[in-house]
């Protein structure tokens, strides 16, 4: 039995490439999407770029085709 509270689940952060295979895009396509403000959040720090889970998934739903304004 353990004592220890529960943490909440661990935002999971993905690599550039690795949004890009999520989204089906080439790696080079969400990047330049990223630098033009048109793709998902991107958290940057440093020079290390990572996309949330939740806001890739929230990017997608936002897109999807017939989606209400």
């Amino acid at each position: 039995m353990s004592t220890a509270k529960e943490r909440p689940a661990a935002t999971e952060y993905l690599t550039t490439r690795e949004a890009a295979a999520l989204l089906r895009l080439h790696p080079e396509v969400l990047s330049r999407m990223r630098r033009q403000g048109r793709g998902p959040r991107a958290i940057i720090i440093g020079r290390s770029v990572r996309f949330a889970r939740a806001d890739l998934d929230a990017w997608m739903a936002q897109h999807a085709q017939g989606a209400a304004a």
